[in-house]
């Protein structure tokens, strides 16, 4: 209750129509230019791969920094990167972990200084050792080391990003082996949360696929993140929207309830115009 006597009105939560953006990797060479095509074509967010060798050079650059953030806010474009893919913190060496800490927190620094929201990143893979006709993860003979490990480095990097951005974790590689869920139940809020990658949930058998959807309803309100893109079920092709099976409408109510930026993970940048065609027409109706 405000002290006059009226009811206070909860700021309401963008539309996901107003969250809606795309993701460049190959399509510029140049950051700015990005920005004014996702201003051009009414897209709210643009979200920077840093596989772009040139989209990493201008960040490390302060100076590309400041014109970066200048043409963002003068276009009404919301920044965030996605973090260089590689990096795996299922390496059983701590030097060689430190060292991806260590890139992604100059991904955050990146970040702060062009305003960016978000930074995703990925867990990385485990190395999968052949054993008498069988096979057997690293973290399966060590888990002990590994749960440490990843706890104590996710931990240092969700302390690092306070006032820097929101780090999100997205669900592919090591999101889904058997000790994450425990170790993001106790670490996920603040400064990290989640990637909900709608089209790698959709390549799942059904029972994994169930308990990871189940996961991201149980932490829906750190979901800051979600890449959305289609698939015929059997590996992960990232079509345009309506090219495969996925029933999106579902999903997008949940991230309606969310505060989510929701990026188009497709390319070239001619499907996610494509995308944004099927979401006006085939499920923005819907929410």
């Amino acid at each position: 209750m405000h002290p006059s006597g009226t009811v206070r009105q909860r700021p309401q939560r963008p539309t996901v129509r107003q969250r809606l953006g795309i993701q460049i990797l190959f399509d510029f060479s140049s950051i700015t230019d990005a920005i004014g095509f996702c201003s051009e074509h009414g897209l709210a967010v643009l979200e920077l791969n840093l596989g772009n060798i040139e989209f990493q050079r201008q960040l490390a650059d302060a100076g590309e920094r400041r014109r970066i953030r200048a043409a963002a806010l003068r276009q009404g474009v919301a920044l965030a990167i996605h973090a260089i893919d590689g990096p795996s913190f299922f390496i059983p060496s701590d030097t060689v972990r430190a060292a991806g800490v260590r890139q992604l927190k100059q991904e955050l620094d990146w970040a702060r200084g062009i305003g960016a929201r978000n930074v995703t990143m990925h867990l990385g893979f485990d190395m999968n050792f052949g054993l008498d006709g069988g096979a057997r993860y690293t973290h399966q003979q060590f888990p002990d080391y590994f749960r440490k490990a990843i706890s104590e480095s996710l931990a240092e990097l969700k302390a690092y990003a306070r006032g820097r951005a929101r780090l999100c974790v997205e669900n592919v590689g090591g999101f889904r082996y058997g000790m994450l869920p425990p170790i993001l139940d106790r670490l996920v809020g603040g400064n990290l949360g989640l990637c909900f990658d709608l089209g790698h949930l959709n390549i799942q058998p059904p029972k994994q696929r169930t308990k990871e959807l189940a996961f991201f309803r149980k932490h829906r309100q750190s979901i800051f993140h979600s890449h959305v893109h289609d698939n015929s079920g059997l590996r992960d092709e990232h079509s345009a929207l309506g090219r495969g099976r996925i029933d999106f409408v579902p999903f997008f109510r949940l991230l309606e309830k969310t505060d989510a930026l929701v990026v188009f993970e497709v390319r070239p940048k001619e499907a996610a115009l494509e995308s944004l065609r099927y979401f006006e027409k085939e499920i923005e109706p819907h929410l």
